[in-house]
């Protein structure tokens, strides 16, 4: 009796290891900045403010929920480790600032000196160095749902009507949204599915012209309709593809914009860039 008791528990032993080996291999762990990343229900949780040319605090929502929605890629704020600027330490994300026409950002302490590094060309002008030529503005945050070959996508740039950023409120309306004067540009969605050259293209432009700066805050939505086959796009789900159009709406309205005292940096040393 001893020795079927024993047998039994054996088996037990081995089958939960089984289970339990099964649910490691089945179920993935991510980790983002050292983070247990843990998925829920698509919605717009994450959200990111910081100082823009110490003139405004600028704040948005972004889509969370996925594990594989990446964070948005605003630089960190070097100023909650050190002393002299506390209007700037208790920001969530660090401040830009603008010196001589160019957007900087703290990014490196050298003790008694701050430096201040340019923010990331690519973004801002859509070019390495910001002189070069023009490759396309990257986005700041970004995510391309698959299954439905549709992107969601956060800019923020300085326009330049020969790097073609005309065409992004070329018959846009103006629309309010939450005391915000936005300029909207909808677009029929077309198929891409056969296109080679691009999988996608721009459905939705929202463009906010930040008062008193040259610079633009842009949201955009892009897609392909799928066609009537198997390939990937809005039509294989509308109920998804409409859920993330609502997403986008909700993270139009999450923008602020807020007047902000300026703050003396002209002890910060400016870190030389291309």
């Amino acid at each position: 009796m001893m020795h079927l008791l024993r047998t039994f528990k054996t088996l037990m032993a081995l089958a939960l290891l089984t289970l339990l080996t099964s649910c490691a291999e089945t179920h993935e762990v991510t980790y983002r900045g050292g983070v247990l990343v843990v998925p829920g229900p698509l919605a717009i949780q994450s959200h990111y403010t910081f100082r823009f040319v110490d003139k405004w605090r600028l704040s948005h929502a972004w889509l969370s929920g996925p594990v594989d929605i990446a964070n948005c890629k605003y630089g960190g704020n070097v100023f909650k480790r050190i002393g002299g600027f506390p209007a700037l330490a208790n920001e969530p994300n660090g401040p830009m600032f603008e010196v001589n026409g160019r957007l900087y950002e703290g990014a490196a302490i050298s003790t008694p000196y701050i430096y201040l590094s340019a923010v990331t060309t690519e973004k801002i002008y859509g070019a390495y160095p910001s002189t070069g030529p023009f490759k396309g503005y990257s986005a700041y945050c970004t995510h391309t749902f698959q299954d439905i070959w549709t992107g969601a996508s956060v800019f923020l740039i300085k326009p330049d009507p020969a790097k073609g950023t005309d065409a992004w409120i070329a018959g846009a309306k103006p629309v309010v949204v939450s005391g915000l004067q936005w300029l909207r540009k909808d677009i029929p969605i077309e198929d891409y599915s056969q296109n080679h050259k691009q999988w996608a293209a721009p459905i939705e432009i929202w463009v906010l012209k930040i008062p008193e700066t040259p610079y633009w805050f842009v949201m955009r939505l892009s897609g392909s309709s799928g066609g009537t086959g198997t390939a990937p796009g809005s039509n294989r789900n509308p109920e998804k593809f409409a859920r993330v159009v609502d997403l986008l709406h909700q993270m139009v309205a999450s923008v602020k914009l807020e007047p902000i005292t300026p703050v003396d940096i002209s002890t910060l040393r400016i870190k030389p860039t291309p």
